[in-house]
């Protein structure tokens, strides 16, 4: 076990120095910082609740940094096809195929993780200066409780997908085909949920037949939303339940420990040639 684990920790840290090499991270982080200076220059047009505004725009800024580094560098880091460079191959024959998933996705996450600190403090620096700038009437709370806890939200949403997308580099060739696919399967996260309330709203019951398979389909395409604690960061209300956390919690671990016995089955059984 302890020889497993130097080798997924070992070959992690390649992942990792190969993302800074690419500079999967300075870009992002520019882009975010020019995104976060713009809405300082800005929130004084927002005629009222500037708070919570501020609050949706830095987590909007940080999301969509979150999926662009899982969309191009984290799918064209995992997929494999014809013009695939060997240097992971070359250095990954000592360890074994679920080895070397579990420290492809360590590293990816130890990236993603770097990108959420370093987006996070300045999102947090950004919020402090706008509440300083404006009447308190207009930005009465800020919770730094919430703030992390809409972070850990994000991050936990963010390892979901990475799973997904290493299960999808074993299962097809080529970061295009990898990338489609993992928009996809976004989309209908995002859309099943509002299937199910359309049909409620017209009238179908959840216990006949559609609604049933939309309800078992969230074991496959999550709802994210349950992940999304961000608009308490302004509003001052009370903690979440502990037991809605934990159960979210476990939902986003199981999930990921899923996937990726999943693509570690996958590997295993196919051929990198």
């Amino acid at each position: 076990m302890a020889k497993n684990l130097r080798h997924i920790l070992s070959f992690s840290r390649l992942v990792v120095l190969d993302g800074l090499r690419r500079h999967a991270l300075l870009g992002l982080v520019v882009l975010a910082l020019a995104s976060q200076v713009a809405g300082l220059l800005f929130y004084g047009m927002i005629p009222r609740d500037v708070g919570r505004a501020s609050n949706d725009f830095v987590f909007s800024i940080s999301w969509l940094s979150g999926l662009l580094f899982i969309f191009f560098h984290a799918v064209n880091a995992t997929a494999w096809g014809e013009d695939r460079r060997v240097i992971h191959s070359i250095l990954a024959r000592p360890i074994s195929r679920a080895e070397y998933v579990l420290g492809l996705f360590t590293g990816l996450a130890g990236l993603l993780l770097v990108l959420n600190l370093i987006l996070g403090s300045l999102g947090w620096v950004v919020l402090i200066l706008i509440r300083k700038g404006v009447d308190p009437a207009f930005f009465p709370d800020l919770s730094s409780s919430y703030y992390l806890l809409s972070w850990l939200g994000l991050y936990a949403l963010e390892l979901m997908i990475l799973s997904v997308v290493l299960t999808f580099s074993g299962m097809v060739r080529g970061s295009f085909t990898v990338l489609l696919l993992t928009v996809s399967y976004y989309f209908t996260c995002n859309g099943l949920p509002v299937v199910r309330e359309s049909l409620i709203a017209r009238g179908i019951l959840p216990g006949q037949g559609l609604a049933v398979m939309l309800k078992w389909m969230t074991a496959i395409f999550p709802d994210f939303d349950r992940f999304n604690y961000k608009m308490y960061v302004t509003v001052g209300e009370n903690f979440p339940a502990a037991l809605d956390l934990v159960i979210n919690l476990g939902i986003s671990i199981g999930y990921v420990c899923l996937m990726l016995w999943f693509a570690c089955l996958i590997y295993q059984k196919r051929d990198l040639k």
